[in-house]
Order: structure tokens, then C-alpha cells, then sequence
């Protein structure tokens, strides 16, 4: 087998330390959920996930392992941290127990 590829600007892909440890990060991600829903509980616990994340990683790993799972994975939004101005939302009602 003969490999005649010449490495041009073009057909090469140059990535930094910090996009292969996060891809390899997403892939352990996936491994270890198909290892919890092929386990007798049939399901995964995120906790535990970025619990073996940060020990193989670090804990910078692991936060990115937690923003991987809660929006490209399992679709939802991060909740924003809110600003010190006032918020236009509506306050929830009160309520009192009457004795």
C-alpha cells in the first residue's frame, strides 16, 4: 500500500493541545454513557461521569464535560447567571402559613 499524500495547506487540519484533550474528553463522555445504559440500571449519572473526567483530566475537563453533556448532548440551555440589575420577570406570589 502505497501512500503518496502531500500535506497542503488545503487537506491539513491543525489543532491545538486544548481540541484534542476536549475530543478526547467527548469520547470518553459517550464510553462511559454507553457503559451506564449497557449496566444493570440502564442509564447514566453525570455526577459520576465528571467525576472520573476530572481525575483523568483535571478539573477544567470536567467543567467543559459538564457544559458538553448539558447542551450538545442532552439539548438544553445553560442557565445564564443573572445580571445585578433588576429583572423584568415576574416576582412569584408569596405565601404565608396561617397558624
Amino acid at each position: 500500500m502505497k501512500l503518496d499524500h502531500r500535506l497542503k495547506a488545503d487537506n491539513a487540519l491543525i489543532y491545538t493541545t486544548e481540541e484534542l484533550l476536549q475530543n478526547q474528553v467527548k469520547i470518553l463522555v459517550h464510553a462511559l454513557m454507553d457503559e451506564g445504559k449497557d449496566g444493570p440500571t440502564h442509564g447514566w449519572v453525570m455526577s459520576e461521569i465528571l467525576a472520573e473526567i476530572s481525575e483523568k483530566f483535571g478539573e477544567k475537563m470536567a467543567d467543559f464535560a459538564r457544559r458538553y453533556i448539558v447542551i450538545d448532548v442532552c439539548g438544553m440551555e445553560e442557565r445564564q447567571k443573572l445580571s445585578k440589575t433588576k429583572s423584568k420577570r415576574r416576582k412569584r406570589p408569596t405565601y404565608f402559613k396561617f397558624r
